[in-house]
């Protein structure tokens, strides 16, 4: 049985709306270091610079931070179900699920703190936590892995018993020593759906992503042109996608979110009209149209690229 302290932060981890807590030691991953270090190797991160700085920092939490005992795997259904019917008479381009409704950054980021300042006041002076929402050099998947929360899927994203792969996963460092669960192992068996569903080949073996061929670093972290073979097999996707998801059978029966904020009328919705996305002729316009959403990850430039890209696709097929 987990000890008091450890028993008291997972209750308020779920008090505060996380749907799944899990806990691992800090110790390396030697070989998700090695598969990370061979990842980067062969260029399958694309233009992502910074995953190959300091890439053993990832796996190696006492790096980050000094002293750190324990993991504290948080992970926050965001599921909404299927994508529904465009509006009539309008080019729309399809959003990913988890950019309909508001920046989850900006939710889980306070929720983090909250639970933060929680451990330091049950566990008095002298510990330290440092938390992350997928933006801190740690293997979030793998340890959430570790952790028991779920196990890694042939898509390489992570996949929970509750809520499939429909969760946003977080971190929290600390120099407590808290007890930890059972690791979890795959249980894809030999389902290959997501791998022959992905349009543009991204999934290059199970468990295997080429990230310059996924359509999600398309459209949202790629600073460059999208390669014209790999434009016309863009499915209509102007911000993310959702294709290895949707095939999956652990999601085939989603739990509906019940975080508001991740909800389609707090946001930018599903789809996007494309005429008004090129239409933004300010960054100041772009800014205001997309406040507080994911969709500004890419910048003006990036999105009016993907809008631009499907509408001449749609010309050609027309």
């Amino acid at each position: 049985m987990p000890s008091s302290l450890t028993r008291r932060i997972i209750d308020q981890a779920q008090v505060l709306g996380f749907d799944a807590v899990g806990i691992t030691a800090a110790d390396g991953l030697e070989q998700d270091d090695h598969a990370l270090t061979q990842w980067l190797a062969d260029g399958r991160h694309g233009g992502m610079g910074y995953m190959a700085r300091e890439p053993r920092r990832r796996s190696r939490p006492q790096d980050v931070l000094p002293g750190a005992k324990s993991i504290i795997v948080l992970a926050m259904n965001y599921a909404q179900g299927d994508h529904p019917d465009p509006p009539p008479s309008v080019i729309t381009g399809r959003v990913s699920r988890y950019a309909w409704g508001r920046d989850y950054h900006l939710i889980i980021e306070e929720r983090l703190a909250q639970l933060g300042a929680f451990i330091h006041d049950a566990a008095g002076p002298g510990t330290d936590c440092r938390s992350y929402v997928d933006h801190g050099p740690v293997l979030e998947k793998a340890f959430a892995r570790q952790a028991g929360i779920g196990f890694i899927g042939k898509n390489t994203l992570l996949i929970t018993e509750a809520f499939g792969s429909w969760v946003f996963l977080s971190v929290i460092l600390t120099t407590l020593e808290l007890e930890p669960g059972p690791p979890q192992t795959s249980q894809c068996g030999s389902c290959r759906a997501c791998l022959d569903a992905c349009p543009t080949g991204a999934l290059i073996a199970p468990y295997q992503l080429d990230a310059s061929r996924c359509i999600s670093y398309l459209t949202i972290e790629n600073k460059g042109e999208i390669p014209d073979e790999l434009k016309s097999r863009l499915n209509g996707w102007v911000f993310g996608c959702d294709i290895c998801q949707e095939v999956c059978p652990y999601n085939a029966h989603p739990t509906p979110t019940a975080v508001k904020a991740f909800q389609p009328d707090q946001g930018a919705g599903p789809w996007l009209d494309l005429k008004r996305v090129t239409a933004l002729d300010s960054d100041e316009k772009f800014r205001a149209a997309f406040k507080d959403t994911p969709l500004l990850r890419p910048k003006r430039t990036g999105l009016q690229r993907n809008a631009t890209a499907l509408m001449e696709i749609r010309k050609e097929r027309a």
